[in-house]
């Protein structure tokens, strides 16, 4: 019985490219729960296209789009698996990729404390270039299409909810998913709002104790 075709060797090259991509897949769905506009536009070429079949267009319009739509929600998450990398044989500066995603959307509580989450199971297809070309340049998405493959909603209400301590590191108490979230503050323990409550930013509304 033959055996299957074996794979070229790995070059340092690749792993760079690998790694490079998958730092932008990370990024753009960081951006997205945190609505970070710059962060996501930064992830596309110019010239790069998105499209999530309820919006098509540049990435810098894709990342404007989902800062004025995302706020309906409470909260989002994207939790995405490892990606699928297939370097282009035929151009160095080519890879196609697939990342499998499961997407939670967390609506505001209405007038009687239900909230929904709405979960869509996700591939993002993508085609990644290196702009220029060769070790100089600079893997970013040329061209994404989400494919969707499930989605279900689940409903909870106000008593069901596991309640947070108030000494309890939470991503909405210092800000609405922006740049007060503590992925973004000095990555020095002694100076994180999480244990160091002096140094700890206000939430709006809140008086200084």
């Amino acid at each position: 019985m033959s055996g299957a075709s074996p794979r070229p060797p790995v070059t340092v090259d690749d792993l760079i490219a690998r790694a490079e991509i998958t730092d932008v897949i990370m990024d753009l769905a960081r951006g997205t729960d945190r609505l970070d506009e710059d962060l996501m536009a930064g992830c596309y070429h110019p010239d790069g296209f998105d499209d999530h079949n309820a919006f098509r267009g540049s990435g810098t319009e894709f990342a404007k789009w989902v800062v004025d739509v995302l706020p309906h929600f409470e909260a989002t998450m994207h939790f995405v698996g490892p990606p699928r990398i297939r370097l282009d044989p035929a151009d160095p500066d080519v890879a196609h990729v697939d990342t499998y995603c499961e997407a939670h959307h967390v609506s505001r509580p209405d007038a009687d404390g239900h909230q929904t989450d709405m979960v869509l199971g996700l591939r993002y297809v993508d085609r990644f270039e290196r702009r220029p070309s060769g070790r100089g340049g600079h893997w970013l998405v040329a061209k994404r299409v989400c494919a969707f493959d499930w989605s279900s909603t689940v409903t909870t209400d106000a008593a069901a909810r596991y309640r947070f301590e108030p000494d309890f590191t939470v991503g909405r108490r210092f800000g609405d998913r922006d740049r007060t979230d503590i992925t973004y503050l000095n990555p020095n323990p002694s100076t994180n709002p999480s244990t160091n409550p002096s140094t700890s930013p206000m939430a709006p509304g809140e008086d200084q104790q």
